[in-house]
């Protein structure tokens, strides 16, 4: 009789940051319910991967969803699958950070189910071949990877139905592949026709095998599913056929698999995740050739198409790389603490479990389902970060102020990070001198965490994107795209320059606020993206501050001025001081119009108290605004209980307007409020030769 053995794997998470009600919904909508089926049904068995992110909230909250699988797998119904308790990109974060992510997840799911968990969910399914080896050595038996890893490797679709062994420096690992097929139809085609792809794949061979391992998510909030998988009873449906047909179809764990087959060979897969991350990750431009030839493409073509891998977003989005490097930085400043034998030990393992969290990888890129796009995601791996360079910091033999000049961001010039008592921050004299981050130590927040605004290859298809009916199926066919609003491509503005603080314009004379605002007005000056030089003493920059430099130049219609524009950045306790000084190097008399920029990631653009405002002139942060001749520019931002005062010394305006981003995600296209551009402005006459000093300060306190 033909059989074929069946794994059906669930892999559940939430990423740290996100909210609480999204966690008690999803919950509630997936991850309850699904247990609630599967109860049901003595035959089924299942394999669950939660992450530690998730199991964090439901130990606290819902303890219930823990004590169900539990019983699972008391009763021999389910596997539970380690891997990084934080759900990090595995080959980005140091190998001790991987050994230490596994083994607390290793951890609590041996204490938690009585059972050492021997398989692996690897984050986003991300594989380097160099893996192989920290896995093994980390007590990880085997892994489940997608099978585009497989069919890029050479490997015919129809020899994978087994497991299969590699190995880095003579260490082995097995590797399970995911059926996409499988994958695709679970749960959007009928339980019916799941059943009969099972059929065709059955064979006399006994060590036959097809996994499902998909995101939970998938059975109960990925948009019309929980009325598929419940209200519809596509769950039930699928699992009383299954039984049904257990005489032929063998549902088992990948533990149990092992134990009674041998591997199908020997391979060796390239570095990859599954096909759509390798579009995702793709430069902008490229990824709009990309998709066109894949979807020109057969599937005998389709699997030697290879885009690109996850690492590329490091290049794709230099605020993703900001966070990488930064999270790179902090977890050398833990080991060094870990090599000299700190005595207490209570401080290490708090400052590594907050840079792991810091790992989580949902904030490192954008797909589909927002990531990088979501604020609160990239806020939630600083203020880990931050804290654990915090309590690493609290038991360093040395007090800040600390400065150090070396290349942070890996791009092969050198950056400044200044660290203070209560304010820290990162610039980047390569880049018009720019501060790339600004850390705000007793709310624990990086006030320059904002994202610049850049052409997405889903961007064309903005402008044809409809509401979705009411009791429509959502999808994507015949060319139709949903949105959540109509008219968001009047938000597609793209920046010509990264977005940070401290960036230094000067205006065309035809320049308004909201020319500027939409990037499309007129830059004189040849210093917002230029080099500038680093001023230091015996190679050391002063201890309470930095000094950049620029000898640049104006081009104007009437020709070229040289202009030198110095710029002393300081830290006073709470407050950040920029010391300027613009020299004309001209012959000539002309007027300059500088302005400094700074761009604060702010929380609402229009929620109760959230406003920046001088004397009687206030504005919500999701407004354009002007405030002419003030030296006193407040933002309150009463949701990151925070006050930021700009004072500018001198006569000087303001121009305020919000970062709009549009992005894509499960359930269309949605814009999002990445925070505010805060620019201090001024007209300046200047003779040859002569300077002009001022200052701006930006001072932050917590409400």
């Amino acid at each position: 009789m033909k059989k074929i053995n069946f794994i059906f794997g669930v892999h559940n998470h939430q990423p740290v940051g996100n909210y609480d009600s999204v966690f008690k919904w999803a919950t509630e909508s997936a991850y309850q319910p699904f247990l609630e089926v599967i109860e049901k049904y003595d035959d089924v068995k299942i394999v669950f991967h939660y992450t530690g992110c998730l199991i964090d909230y439901l130990d606290v909250n819902m303890p219930g969803v823990i004590q169900k699988v539990k019983n699972l797998v008391k009763s021999g119904r389910a596997e539970v699958l380690t891997g990084g308790y934080y759900e990090p990109i595995m080959p980005v974060i140091p190998d001790r950070d991987k050994t230490g992510q596994i083994k607390k997840l290793t951890s609590y799911v041996t204490k938690t189910f009585s059972c050492k968990p021997k398989g692996m969910w690897l984050a986003e399914r991300v594989w380097e071949p160099s893996l192989a080896k920290v896995l093994s050595e980390s007590g990880v038996e085997y892994v489940v990877l997608d099978d585009s890893h497989f069919l890029a490797s050479g490997i015919n679709e129809e020899k994978l139905r087994g497991y299969f062994i590699t190995e880095e420096q003579g260490v082995s690992l097995k590797i399970f592949p995911i059926s996409q097929k499988l994958r695709y139809i679970i749960p959007f085609a009928s339980p019916e026709e799941t059943i009969e792809y099972l059929a065709k794949e059955a064979s006399e061979d006994p060590s036959r095998l097809l996994v499902m391992a998909d995101d939970g998510e998938k059975f109960g909030i990925w948009p019309e599913t929980h009325k598929t998988c419940y209200a519809e009873n596509w769950l039930d449906r699928f699992f009383s056929l299954i039984q049904k047909n257990s005489s032929w179809i063998n549902m088992t764990t990948f533990e149990s698999y092992v134990k009674d087959f041998s591997a199908r060979g020997r391979i060796y897969l390239p570095a990859a995740s599954y096909f759509e991350m390798s579009e995702w990750s793709l430069p902008s431009e490229v990824q709009v050739e990309f998709e066109k030839m894949s979807l020109n493409s057969d599937a005998a073509l389709k699997r030697f198409l290879k885009g690109g891998i996850w690492r590329n977003f490091l290049t794709k989005y230099p605020e993703s790389n900001n966070m990488h490097k930064k999270m790179l930085y902090i977890s050398d400043k833990i080991e060094t603490l870990s090599l000299k034998n700190v005595k207490n030990k209570k401080i290490l393992a708090d400052s590594k479990k907050h840079l792991y969290m810091g790992q989580c990888n949902c904030a490192y890129w954008h797909g589909v389902f927002g990531g990088l796009y979501l604020p609160h995601l990239r806020h939630a791996v600083y203020k880990n970060l931050i804290e654990a360079e915090c309590i690493a910091q609290s038991a360093a033999p040395s007090s800040p102020p600390d400065v150090e000049i070396f290349d942070i961001d890996r791009d092969g010039e050198e950056e400044v990070v200044f660290s203070g008592e209560k304010i820290s921050f990162c610039a980047k004299p390569s880049y018009g001198g720019m501060i790339t981050e600004i850390d705000y130590k007793p709310a624990l927040f990086n006030l320059s965490d904002v994202l610049t605004r850049r052409f997405e290859a889903y961007h064309t298809r903005v402008k044809k994107a409809v509401i979705k009916k009411e009791n429509h199926k959502l999808e994507v066919i015949h060319g139709v795209y949903y949105t959540k609003e109509l008219g968001l491509e009047n938000y597609l503005k793209y920046d010509w320059y990264n977005r940070g603080s401290a960036i230094d314009h000067f205006f065309g004379t035809d320049t308004t606020l909201e020319k500027y605002s939409c990037c499309e007005y007129r830059e004189l000056g040849d210093f917002v993206n230029q080099p500038y030089k680093l001023e230091t003493a015996n190679k050391k920059p002063a201890k309470n501050g930095i000094r950049l430099f620029r000898d640049g130049c104006l081009w104007t219609d009437n020709g070229i001025i040289p202009v030198t524009v110095v710029k002393r950045i300081e830290i006073i306790n709470n407050k950040m001081i920029l010391k300027y000084e613009i020299i004309n190097n001209s012959a000539g008399e002309y007027e300059f119009w500088h302005g400094s920029e700074f761009n604060i990631s702010f929380s609402s653009p229009c929620g109760d108290g959230c406003c920046l405002s001088s004397g009687d002139n206030k504005i919500k942060f999701g407004e354009l605004g002007e405030f002419r001749n003030c030296n006193l520019l407040e933002a309150i931002d009463p949701f990151h209980r925070l006050k930021l005062s700009f004072t500018a010394v001198g006569d000087s305006s303001f121009w305020a307007f919000p970062l709009w981003t549009v992005s894509l995600s499960e359930g269309g296209f949605e814009k999002t409020y990445q925070g505010s551009s805060i620019t201090a402005h001024r007209k300046i006459f200047l003779a040859p030769k002569q300077k002009y000093a001022f200052e701006i300060a930006l001072s932050i306190d917590c409400e």
